[in-house]
Parts: C-alpha cells; sequence; structure tokens
C-alpha cells in the first residue's frame, strides 16, 4: 500500500513553572499541583479538572495532598492495566510517608483471588469489597481504593450481587483520563458522583471529586458547573504565565514536561498504517528503528504505535527478525510482563496498551494518528527532556495536509497550544448525537433512581425522588432548551426494559471468547479477548467448554472458571493467518430469525437480541475457522446462562455498512457489522453505538421531516416523538 510524505512540522516544547515551597515528594510543586492540594486541604467540597499538559504530574496532583491529609481516597482509571500499573506508584509514594496507608486494588482478577483466599465462604463480591477495606482500615491510617469504572459503578449500583458500602467512607474520588470516555460513559460517572456528592455527610462520606483531563469543551465545562451540584473549578484556569513555550531552554525555574519534537507527516488509512510501513516504506522503517544513542552507549529507544491488534504483530514479526536488538510487543493480546518489556525494550511495537498512564524512556516515535485524542495521547508519549526529539505521523491524508499547510503560514515552530486547535481543525470531531443525553442517559437516570427509591426506608423516600429528579433535569433536561420533564418521561417509557437493564452498566455489551494462547510468544496464558479479532485473524479452534478445559493447563483452570460465565466460546490459539494482498483476513457477518424481523421493518429500535449466530467466510486460500458451531451455539445460549435480561444489545439497519457510515457520518471507529437474515442484508450496531446510532437516525429523520430547527425533533410539543421507529417498549 501507498503512503506519501506531505512535510515536516517543528512542535515547541512545554515547560512549566516550578515553586519554592514546601511539597511532598522531595521537589518544587506546579502551580495546578498547588491550586488542587489547596481545595484537598480545605473544609470546603468541590468538583475540579486538572487539565494542565500530559507529562505535567496530574497523579501526583491528587496523591499528595491525600497523603498529606491521610485521606481514603478512590482513584478510577480507565483499564484494568492502567490499575495495576498505578498501584506500583502508588505504592511508593506511600512509602515516603510516616503513616501507615493501605493501598487496594478492586479489578475482576483481584477480587476472584482474594474471594478464593477468604475462609468463609462468601454470596458476592461485594462482600469481599467490604471484606477487604474493613480489613485494611482496621490495620491502615489511610486506605487508597485503585479500580477501573466498571468495578465502581458496580459498586454504587449494587450490581456485584448485593450491596457494598465501602465507597460510602471515602471523602475524595479521582477519575483519570475523563476525556477518553464515550458520551455514554461520561454521563454515567459524572451523574453518579454527582450523587454521592449530594448524599447527606453521614451517610456517603463523598465532598471532594477531581477529574484529571484533557481541556474540558464548551459543553463539558457547563456539565461541570452547572449539572454537577458541587462548586466547580478548573485548576489551569487563568495561569498563563505558568506555562511556557521553547525550542532551546526553558529558562531558570521552568521544567520541561514535553519536549520540541520534529514532526515528520506522512499519510496511512486508517487501519492501513501497517500496510504502509511493510510496502512502501520498508526501508524508511527500518532506518528509522534502527541505529545507536547519539550521547549514550546502546540502542535508542524507538517505539512504534500502531490501532489494530493486527497491525501490531505484522510489525513486530517484521522488526523482530530484521533488527538486532530486542524488539518487544504489548498490546491487549499480548500484555504479560509489562513492566519487563518497558524496562528492557530497544524497539516496542504496541497500540493503545501504552497510550496512558505508564511512563517510559523513550527517544523516537513512530506512530498512527487516525483520532485527535489518540493523536496527542501518542505524541505526549515523548516527554520531560529538553532536547529536540524526532517523531513520524501517519494520517489520512486531509488531517496531514491541514498539518503541514499551518506550519508554512505559520512560518516557524508551533506552539503546542496552536497545534491543539490545528488539529481539532483537521479532525473531523467522532459524531456522538447530542440527543442520546435525554434519549437514554435520562432514562438510565431514571431507571437507577427508581431503584435507590425502592430500597430506601419508608420515611426518606420522597426525599431521595424529590432530589434524584432536580438533578435528573440538571443533567439530561436543562441543557436542552425545548425538553420538557414529562418528554424525558415519555423517553423512558419508549425504552425496553432489557436495554434499561443494560444501561445500568458502565460499558456495553460485547462478544468475547476465553483463549488458550498455544504459540511460543504467548507462554500458555488463557485470557478473554475480543471475538472479532480471532474470527479474522486467528489461527483458532472453537470447543465447548468440556473440551476445552482438558486442553488447557492445570495452572490456568482458575482463570477458566472464573471467566468461563460470561465468554460466549472457548478456542485455542495457533498464531494468526496470512492476510490477502490488501491486508484483509476472512469476513464475519451477522444472522439470527430476530434481525431479519428488524431490518424487514425498516430497522425498528435497539434491542436485547438472543439467537444472533456468526458466520465467517473464508477467501480462496486461507485457513477456515473450526468449531464455529460451538461458538454459535453457546452464542445463543447467552440468556440461559445470565438471566432473562441477557443477550446482546443491538440495532440493524437495512443498508450495507458504507452507506450507513457515510449517511450519519461515522467514523472509522465506528463498528458496524454486515447482516443476512432470512433474505433480507442489511448492517449490525452493537453495545452502546447500537444506542448511538439509533439517536443518529432520530436526528436526521427529525432534520429531514421538521420545517423548525428543533433539536429535539418535536419532543417539546408532546406528540409523537418516536422518530427512527421507537415503539411502544414491548418486549423482545
Amino acid at each position: 500500500m501507498t503512503g506519501e510524505r506531505l512535510g515536516a512540522v517543528t512542535l515547541q516544547g512545554v515547560a512549566l513553572r516550578q515553586h519554592a515551597e514546601p511539597y511532598p515528594f522531595d521537589y518544587e510543586p506546579y502551580d495546578h499541583q498547588l491550586r488542587l492540594a489547596k481545595l484537598v486541604r480545605g473544609d470546603a467540597g468541590f468538583v475540579a479538572v486538572d487539565d494542565s499538559p500530559t507529562g505535567g504530574g496530574k497523579t501526583s496532583a491528587w496523591l499528595a495532598p491525600a497523603l498529606d491529609e491521610t485521606l481514603d481516597t478512590v482513584a478510577i482509571y480507565p483499564t484494568n492495566a492502567l490499575v495495576v500499573d498505578q498501584t506500583d506508584q502508588v505504592e511508593r509514594a506511600a512509602e515516603t510517608t510516616d503513616d501507615d496507608v493501605a493501598v487496594l486494588t478492586i479489578t475482576s482478577e483481584r477480587l476472584a483471588r482474594h474471594r478464593a483466599e477468604m475462609a468463609r465462604d462468601v454470596r458476592s463480591n461485594a462482600e469481599v469489597i467490604d471484606h477487604l477495606y474493613r480489613r485494611e482500615r482496621r490495620t491502615n491510617d489511610q486506605v487508597i481504593v485503585l479500580t477501573n469504572p466498571d468495578s465502581f459503578v458496580m459498586m454504587v449500583r449494587g450490581l456485584y450481587g448485593s450491596v457494598t458500602r465501602a465507597y460510602r467512607n471515602v471523602p475524595f474520588a479521582v477519575v483519570d483520563e475523563f476525556h477518553r470516555a464515550g458520551r455514554k460513559e461520561q454521563n454515567t460517572l459524572r451523574y453518579l458522583l454527582d450523587e454521592l456528592w449530594e448524599w447527606p455527610t453521614e451517610e456517603v462520606a463523598l465532598d471532594r471529586v477531581a477529574f484529571l483531563s484533557a481541556t474540558p469543551d464548551d459543553r463539558q465545562e457547563r456539565l461541570f458547573a452547572d449539572a454537577m451540584a458541587a462548586p466547580y473549578h478548573r485548576v489551569t484556569e487563568g495561569t498563563t504565565d505558568e506555562r511556557r513555550a521553547f525550542l532551546d531552554d526553558p529558562g531558570d525555574a521552568f521544567q520541561p514536561v514535553m519536549p520540541p519534537v520534529e514532526l515528520d507527516v506522512r499519510t496511512a488509512p486508517t487501519f492501513g498504517t501497517a500496510d504502509v510501513l511493510l510496502d512502501d516504506d520498508r526501508e524508511d522503517l527500518l532506518s528509522f528503528c534502527a541505529g545507536d544513542r547519539t550521547d549514550r552507549d546502546g540502542h535508542d529507544k524507538v517505539a512504534v504505535v500502531l490501532d489494530g491488534v493486527h497491525e501490531v504483530q505484522r510489525v513486530h514479526e517484521f522488526l523482530a527478525a530484521e533488527l538486532d536488538c530486542r524488539v518487544e510487543r504489548i498490546d491487549g493480546f499480548r500484555g504479560e510482563e509489562k513492566s519487563r518489556k518497558l524496562r528492557e525494550f530497544d524497539v516496542l511495537v504496541s497500540n493503545a496498551a501504552v497510550e496512558v498512564g505508564v511512563d517510559f524512556e523513550l527517544d523516537r516515535l513512530l506512530f498512527a494518528g487516525h483520532r485527535k485524542s489518540s493523536f496527542l495521547q501518542r505524541l505526549g508519549r515523548l516527554r520531560s527532556r529538553s532536547d529536540v526529539c524526532e517523531a513520524r505521523c501517519y494520517v489520512p491524508r486531509p488531517v496531514g495536509t491541514t498539518l503541514c499547510e499551518h506550519e508554512a503560514v505559520a512560518d516557524g515552530a508551533v506552539t503546542r497550544r496552536d497545534f491543539d486547535d490545528v488539529l481539532a481543525a483537521a479532525f473531523p470531531e467522532p459524531r456522538r448525537p447530542a440527543s442520546f443525553d435525554w434519549r437514554y442517559s435520562g432514562p438510565e437516570a431514571v431507571h437507577h433512581l427508581e431503584d435507590r427509591v425502592g430500597d430506601a426506608r419508608p420515611d426518606r423516600r420522597e426525599t431521595i425522588a424529590h432530589r434524584g429528579r432536580a438533578r435528573i433535569d440538571r443533567h439530561f433536561v436543562e441543557p436542552f432548551d425545548d425538553l420538557a420533564d414529562a418528554d424525558l418521561d415519555r423517553a423512558t417509557d419508549t425504552v425496553d426494559w432489557r436495554t434499561l437493564e443494560r444501561l445500568q452498566w458502565y460499558r456495553g455489551d460485547s462478544i468475547q471468547a476465553l483463549v488458550y494462547d498455544r504459540t511460543g510468544d504467548g507462554d500458555g496464558v488463557v485470557r478473554a479477548y475480543d471475538v472479532f479479532y480471532l474470527l479474522r485473524y486467528g489461527r483458532v479452534t472453537f470447543h465447548d467448554r468440556e473440551t476445552f478445559e482438558r486442553i488447557v493447563p492445570d495452572d490456568e483452570q482458575a482463570t477458566v472458571d472464573r471467566l468461563a460465565r460470561y465468554v460466549d466460546g472457548f478456542c485455542t490459539f495457533d498464531g494468526t493467518i496470512e492476510t490477502t494482498d490488501e491486508g484483509y483476513g476472512r469476513s464475519v457477518s451477522f444472522a439470527g430469525p430476530r434481525l431479519g424481523t428488524q431490518l424487514r421493518e425498516g430497522g425498528g429500535k435497539p434491542r436485547v437480541f438472543g439467537g444472533l449466530q456468526v458466520r465467517v467466510d473464508t477467501e480462496p486460500g486461507l485457513p477456515s475457522v473450526d468449531g464455529v458451531e460451538c461458538f454459535n451455539d453457546r452464542l445463543r445460549s447467552r440468556r440461559d446462562r445470565l438471566g432473562p435480561a441477557a443477550g446482546i444489545l443491538g440495532h440493524a439497519v437495512p443498508k450495507r455498512p458504507a452507506v450507513v457510515t457515510q449517511q450519519y457520518g461515522l467514523d472509522d471507529f465506528f463498528f458496524l457489522y454486515p447482516v443476512t437474515a432470512q433474505g433480507e442484508s442489511g448492517s449490525l450496531a452493537l453495545g452502546t453505538d447500537a444506542l448511538y446510532l439509533h439517536c443518529h437516525q432520530c436526528e436526521a429523520e427529525a432534520d429531514d421531516t421538521s420545517d423548525d430547527d428543533d433539536l429535539i425533533g418535536g419532543v417539546g410539543d408532546g406528540g409523537d416523538w418516536s422518530i427512527g421507529g421507537v415503539g411502544d417498549g414491548g418486549d423482545w
């Protein structure tokens, strides 16, 4: 595949002013750290956003005052891998204090391990969490809980089988990388933290909330300031003199956090960077990754950061065969020994697994930049240096042209702030329809409130209902000029009960298989992984559970026992297949009788489907997938395994994926799957994407049929607002 070099951009570095004031961790702090510390130590509750630049010490900004004040804290990180990575950092910092500090990590794997170690029988993970928290609280001055948003939402909403009360004793909550969450996920976290903040202090201790994030846009700023009840602070606001751009020396009292960068701009399609690297740019790739350090012994530290796991695998195999140095791979499928790999690599090939949270030494960077957020996160891997670094990005042609044209106009180096603006103009923002807030997040909150009221003492129910409804209005009604409470009630009534149940969880549905990796690189590990990667690119065989358990080693049986209930298949993995000349693997599509019904209805509304099955079509010359019927048998039995609300949340429309993508302006990371069912064909979106797609349909039809500019398509008049096939919410 052919790419093209479009030009180069010189980016200035970023340095932050240090202040000679007392601060933990034995260094002079930055202004944003001092500001957040002042809020944490104060008596007034708050919600704060720290949007200091990458490498600017956001973790220390919350951790230093939390340790200084011995505040029990829950820190919420976007992935389990990041939770584990941050555990080591927090434990090291805690060791510098005179207090006894317990660091409690809550992930599904850790809970399973603790549950197995507990002598007495436990009915749920909620009991495990409460037991662990009480145990650590009895023997320590402070407990810091590190978890992911999925586990946090399950704790707060009682989704662990019973109610856990550990979170109620924690006065300080921190949410890391908030800007990377989707619209649904942001709405859920923001609403729940606001609810906890408003709860009476004698029942819930939380009164300090900090979001670590990119600079919030206007919508986010309004929601932080107006929807959340706590006083709002952005700790970098009005601090322009605390940040300095530089090319050579940032000057006294300023510490570099992001280096100057010579950025080489080249073109590649989304998920096609590996094709370009291994075709036209093969020699350039080897030259970029090879070479000795210019200022010290050894090989330069080089990272190649791509999008898809299959891209990572192909480029890693090529570089490992061609280079005489240590070439390591880290991604969701090869995440083992991450700490060692980050210490020892000469060349690292990875993807989003190293975008955030992990710090490692780096001299040069090559990356795929097909979304603004990923572009900035990956570029931010070059940090805390004052010398000029070399980087190369592969972007869509229109983006690259915009970047290089700006450099020509600016006639010199570009500041990081200006570059952010250029990226915002160059990248089309992924469309997440505004009406999602009241079509789905509002009903999610209403359903949650009904559960809260039902679980409360009779004398508290009226107060909880009144405060809860006011909170729902702030978050999901008042931001829309023409929306009323009655409209939100009608929206809630039209959402199927199974969909409402699904919305209570943080993330949408996914389809995963339990994989026994029999390749030499996999070290015999059993892990859960996305089934579509396996079906498209894996040399895999699917088995029933009994056969699978006979195949895997004894020391992996505990992993099988922990995850088996939640996965839709079991397979052995023996490497990847050779793809076609165009880089394609097998074709995967969906079938099922309910899909055919929805397609004939013209799309209808999102539903929790039972009875789905996949079809795998293999090009001549490629190996087929053995045992697909074993996978389909288990996929069809989801409801039998997980209860009447189980199934797969999806939305099918009678148009090909390419047509749907173009019609609604969807980006390349919005995944649609082909459907063939009962003589009908179309597209299927899964999980939260199904709800987004339905909102796109509703908004498009409203634009086509309405003579006015009403955003919500006539909801305000109380008439029939069920655009796009939203029906009576009957049971599917």
